[in-house]
């Protein structure tokens, strides 16, 4: 008799000789070709990718914000810090606690890599270096992960090896997808979202054994909560492909055989799962949704991002191939068509209903509000939700889509015994991917040539560059200025980098680029006007940079040339200013950002009045107005000149606090010009004292007459720890409990 088991044939002999033995026949080819495809995916892109680590060039885009936070988390981890709540000052948007919102997960790694690294080598591995060999290390696998999930949902070799083939040759015009431009330097920058590509098909398919035979809880719950402790929208893919798997296999027909496979098992075994990633994530999640107000929603995004792009869009998109091939023969989209047939013809094997499913959930959800409209606003999260970033999911279905279909030729052939047959899947597979390859291999060449370009025009500037460096952090602290996005910022360059990028990677405190959008005062920033001297105080921009020959204000001085760039110094309070505060609004973050901008063309900026604002609750014995009313109250208000509070003797700016010696003239508030949190801590003379919140969303602390000793700290909250050390136990009980379970 002869069985066919995905690679290998065996035939059971019952001769004399054999005695029944069971005799392996040489290797099927389909282990050699699925070798070769395999190592011809991963080979590709180490070596199309190389320039990412070759080339030594500063960060672009996203990657300016990662290296930022890579930063700030190697200091956390080695400081006493709490590294997955750390107070990031010099995230742009005037201070953010980035991580109470954004998953941290990717950094711990790569901070102590690289601690470890520098060590053993002196100093010389940096951690732009190895926060860009991780990426490129982590992009250039990613075909192994499609090959290693695809194996377990039970595909054969050959169609999970050119799942893995297919998995990065995906081309969109920058809809953050699972593609190189999400990525590479040219690109997004998307260093996060890249652990989340990694893991995501890993986890599925550990998830979707686990919820199948019981077992390997340990391993899904790991890989669950890493997912979602690595980026948002993965964990949310992730989660909600899960669903879709238990609901897949509560409603397969079982044979008679497997007793213990009912539909009900299959949910208990779901919401144990569930159950479990929740309390290992519980540290991170439930702080984030508990602060969800401080959390913006900006309003300078596109809507399409909360909303993604409607069905009529995205169908048309679909159809013309441009969710899969921009800008080229739309070959991956003919092969995703042909996957999705083979695979509805072999709907009666439970794996092939996989890729159908996970491809056609995602897209439904991908045509988002336009759609669904208040539909949407069931799922959890999704009102603050970027939408259209749910290509991911339907990117991930159409890879093991492309897996099927290019195997199907190759499967065809091999099924056969003339070999000359194998002509047909080589001529075939190579027609429809040289168009592909072409059109990548360009893409890829373009990056390595604005990377080669700005790297030299940097060179260029090396040294003036590093004297202005020096000069920023050997001065009093304050932040600097290089332009807005909107306005010059963004045609100053070195190269392809602009300056406030090279400012911000350095790791000074800007007002620039925002590079996240998360904190409240984010979207007031975008509005700030050059020549204003009431907001360069306001903002604390101290320093600021500009071509030199440029006509500025009468009130910047010159501080220094360094080479084509002129350093200018501006008179500000510091970080600390006294303020005062004779209004309070009280509401939700959605009202917040009318009443700030109106508030910042009134004359209440030069005045120093901040109205309190309350976004969780007006405290007993407080009064507030509505923050709906507040830009209608605001600009009816005239400003009046009032005399001088009082005066910030010194300060000092640390990690995670800010201390000052203040001297007060009347009743005031003692205003941090860094965003508000429920995190920030006042000690005032050695008495912790209540913060507020002050317009436009800064950390203010009563204060009376008299000289004071202020300290105000960003502290991550004993929550935080009690919760991680539950998700510790749970993880430790279900690596116990599984030891422990019996064999079947």
């Amino acid at each position: 008799m002869t069985r066919r088991d995905g690679d290998t044939v065996t035939r059971r002999h019952s001769d004399t000789e054999t005695q029944g033995a069971c005799l392996r026949v040489s290797p099927s080819p389909r282990l050699p070709l699925s070798a070769s495809v395999l190592l011809l995916a991963v080979g590709y892109n180490l070596w199309m990718l190389r320039p990412e680590v070759a080339i030594q060039v500063p960060a672009l885009n996203d990657a300016v914000l990662h290296l930022l936070v890579l930063g700030r988390t190697v200091v956390a981890l080695f400081s006493g810090q709490n590294p997955t709540d750390p107070w990031m000052g010099a995230v742009p948007a005037l201070g953010y606690p980035l991580f109470h919102y954004y998953p941290h997960l990717p950094y711990l790694p790569v901070a102590l890599l690289y601690r470890v690294l520098a060590a053993l080598s002196r100093g010389a591995v940096s951690q732009a270096a190895a926060l860009s060999w991780t990426g490129y290390l982590l992009l250039s696998a990613f075909p192994l992960a499609i090959y290693g999930s695809m194996r377990r949902f039970g595909f054969s070799r050959l169609q999970a090896a050119f799942g893995g083939l297919a998995s990065c040759l995906i081309s969109t015009n920058s809809l953050y997808g699972l593609e190189y431009g999400s990525y590479v330097w040219r690109g997004s920058g998307m260093y996060a979202q890249l652990w989340g590509m990694v893991l995501l098909p890993l986890t599925l398919a550990q998830c979707h054994a686990t919820l199948r035979d019981g077992h390997g809880y340990f391993r899904a719950i790991l890989l669950l909560a890493a997912t979602i402790l690595s980026h948002v929208v993965c964990g949310y893919v992730a989660l909600g492909s899960v669903a879709l798997l238990a609901l897949l296999l509560a409603t397969e027909k079982r044979s008679s055989a497997e007793p213990g496979h009912s539909a009900w098992r299959t949910v208990a075994r779901l919401l144990l799962l569930l159950v479990l990633v929740a309390l290992v994530s519980s540290y991170f999640l439930l702080p984030f949704l508990r602060d969800g107000e401080y959390m913006n929603r900006s309003v300078w995004e596109l809507p399409d991002k909360y909303d993604s792009y409607g069905a009529p869009w995205v169908l048309d998109a679909l159809l013309k191939g441009q969710l899969l091939d921009y800008g080229r023969f739309p070959a991956l989209t003919l092969l995703a068509a042909g996957g999705l047939v083979v695979c509805l013809w072999r709907w009666r094997e439970v794996r092939y209903r996989i890729p159908v499913a996970l491809a056609l959930f995602w897209l439904l959800l991908y045509f988002g509000r336009p759609t669904w409209g208040a539909l949407l606003n069931l799922l959890p999260m999704s009102r603050d939700l970027h939408l259209h970033r749910l290509i991911m999911g339907l990117h991930l279905g159409s890879i093991f889509l492309l897996g099927v279909a290019l195997a199907a030729p190759w499967e065809w052939a091999l099924a056969r015994p003339d070999r000359r047959i194998l002509l047909a899947p080589v001529l075939l597979t190579g027609l429809l991917l040289f168009p592909v390859y072409r059109e990548r291999s360009a893409y890829l060449d373009l990056n390595r040539q604005w990377m080669a370009a700005s790297a030299a025009a940097y060179a260029a500037e090396e040294a003036d560059l590093a004297a202005l460096e020096e000069a920023l952090t050997a001065a009093p602290p304050g932040r600097v200025y290089a332009g807005l996005p909107a306005t010059w910022g963004k045609g100053y360059k070195v190269g392809e980098v602009p300056l406030y990028a090279l400012l911000t990677r350095a790791g000074f405190d800007t007002v620039g680029y925002l590079y996240q959008a998360l904190s409240l005062n984010a979207d007031v920033q975008v509005l700030f006007q050059d020549g204003r001297q009431e907001q360069y105080n306001l903002f604390n921009i101290r320093y600021v940079l500009t071509p030199a020959g440029w006509s500025v204000p009468d009130f910047y001085q010159a501080h220094g040339d360094f080479g084509r760039h002129r350093l200018y110094e501006i008179p500000t309070s510091g970080y600390f200013d006294l303020v005062g505060s004779d209004l309070a609004f009280a509401g939700d973050k959605s009202e917040l950002y009318p009443a700030a901008a109106a508030w910042l063309q009134s004359g209440l900026v030069v005045a120093k009045q901040h109205p309190i604002v309350y976004l969780d609750g007006v405290p007993a014995g407080q009064a507030a107005a509505p923050l709906s009313t507040a830009a209608q109250t605001l600009g009816r208000i005239a400003a009046r000149v009032e005399p001088e509070r009082g005066r910030v003797l010194s300060e000092s700016v640390e990690p995670d606090a800010y201390s000052a010696s203040v001297e007060v003239a009347w009743d005031s508030f003692l205003m941090l010009k860094a965003t508000y949190h429920p995190n920030w801590h006042a000690i005032v003379d050695g008495v912790e004292t209540p913060t507020v919140m002050l317009m436009p969303s800064y950390v203010g602390v009563k204060v009376a007459p008299g000289t004071h000793q202020v300290r105000l700290e960003y502290r991550a909250g004993s929550l935080r720890g009690l919760l991680l050390a539950l998700g510790l136990l749970a993880l430790l009980a279900a690596a116990v409990g599984e030891r422990r379970r019996p064999e079947s």
